[in-house]
């Protein structure tokens, strides 16, 4: 807002000088409109985070065990999936991880049928 008043002020007071040319006066509200378009844009993107918030980390480290002296394995997630990390002195190897299955399919098939159809009722 500041900077609107400031550039309209200038450009107001421009014809007093007598000196300033059509290009300069085109040079100066260029570089006052890209100089509010920075501050705008920082104001904006401080105003997200809000102050002393950190956003969260992509990446993640969920677990880390050493297999040797000089071989580990971690469980990282980035972006939400997860990846098993073997990683040593001279290599490293990644691999996604597979996504869960459903707790359903883990049921005997015989427990399932009746899950679905509901439990015999018992009658006292």
């Amino acid at each position: 807002m500041w900077a609107v008043a400031l550039m309209l002020g200038l450009l107001a007071a421009a014809p007093l000088g007598g000196g300033v040319s059509a290009v300069t006066l085109a040079r100066g509200l260029l570089g006052g409109s890209l100089v509010g378009a920075l501050g705008w844009w920082w104001w904006r993107r401080r105003a997200m985070v809000g102050p002393g918030v950190v956003p969260p980390s992509r990446m993640t480290v969920v677990s880390r065990a050493g297999l040797s002296q000089r071989c580990g394995l971690a469980l990282v997630e980035v972006d939400g999936r997860g990846y098993l990390v073997v990683h040593g002195e001279s290599f490293a190897e990644i691999r996604e991880t597979k996504k869960p299955r459903p707790f359903t399919r883990s049921l005997p098939l015989l427990w399932r049928s009746r899950y679905r159809r509901g439990f015999p009722k018992v009658v006292a």
